[in-house]
């Protein structure tokens, strides 16, 4: 992923600040950029067909959208200003998520930025957060961020180079890539990370010869190989590449800690249907976990 030029903006209600908008205007100092702001509003108030008749609840509707239009203006104003052309995106829909992705498959944004929902971390498979509806569905890199100022602290991409898949192999080009990117650009140091799961053999017998430890050993060898060899073509040092060994997203989120990493860059492969909505898929469970930021790739 190149430094983006075409932002779509999630602006979420009338607030003094916008965390994903000023996300946005860092990557404004390295290059010309659009910033498509993008609002989407609803208000309940208008399903009381049997108080409000038709004619009132256009009104209203009107008013809300003249509303949020003006407030939108004013965002947009200052930057225009300052040479940074803006776009305003202003629609009426019931479902965030689902408002914001057909926006994305209609903008085509280099980047959808959006703060992290306070229910990001829920893990109810039957309210699903917008944001995994977004990890899942949206079409376009998804940069899910917090209120907290861009340090120096590491940007960690999370690969597996044990794939034999060529395009999940690209995906994991693809997220080193745009790690180095975003290192780049917030004057910071990239990491890498893989997780695997160690062997756990459980039977009702011991085998003869069998050494469990050198069994461990092992397949951890084997995957700091594969990191090694992969990485070596994006020029990474020893010292930020990391092998950790538990579940995906437990193991991310121990070196994440540990480096204190304030973005995690992963590929995400989305899920539909029931199995989709009720065991999820990595970046959910990934999010769920975390406290850093994260940006999304789709393959």
């Amino acid at each position: 992923m190149k430094t983006p030029k075409h932002i779509l903006v999630v602006i979420s209600g009338k607030h003094t600040k916008h965390a994903a908008l000023k996300r946005a205007l860092i990557f404004a100092e390295f290059g010309q950029l659009h910033i498509h702001l993008f609002n989407s509003i609803y208000e309940p108030v208008m399903e009381l067909t049997d108080v409000l008749s038709s004619d009132h609840r256009k009104e209203l509707k009107k008013q809300y959208l003249a509303d949020r239009r003006m407030y939108l203006d004013s965002l947009a104003e200052p930057l225009e200003k300052q040479g940074i052309k803006c776009t305003i995106h202003l629609t009426w829909h019931r479902e965030l998520h689902e408002a914001i992705e057909l926006a994305t498959d209609e903008i085509k944004p280099d980047l959808v930025i959006k703060r992290i929902s306070a229910d990001a971390t829920s893990i109810n498979p039957f309210a699903m957060p917008i944001d995994r509806h977004l990890l899942r569905n949206c079409n376009a890199p998804l940069l899910l961020v917090n209120n907290k100022q861009w340090t120096s602290n590491p940007i960690l991409a999370a690969v597996d180079p044990t794939t034999t898949d060529p395009a999940h192999m690209k995906l994991n080009h693809s997220v080193v890539h745009t790690g180095k990117m975003l290192s780049t650009i917030s004057g910071s140091k990239l990491h890498a990370v893989n997780a695997y799961t160690a062997p756990n053999i459980a039977l009702p017998y011991d085998i003869p010869n069998l050494d469990y430890g050198a069994l461990k050993t092992s397949t951890e060898n084997w995957h700091a190989d594969k990191m090694q060899a992969f990485l070596n073509s994006h020029q990474l040092d020893k010292d930020v590449i990391h092998v950790s060994e538990g579940f995906v997203e437990d193991a991310i989120k121990k070196v994440s800690e540990q480096i204190e990493a304030q973005v995690l860059v992963i590929g995400t492969v989305g899920r539909t249907g029931l199995m989709g909505a009720l065991i999820g898929n990595t970046a959910d469970h990934i999010l769920s976990k975390l406290t850093c930021e994260v940006l999304a790739i789709k393959s």
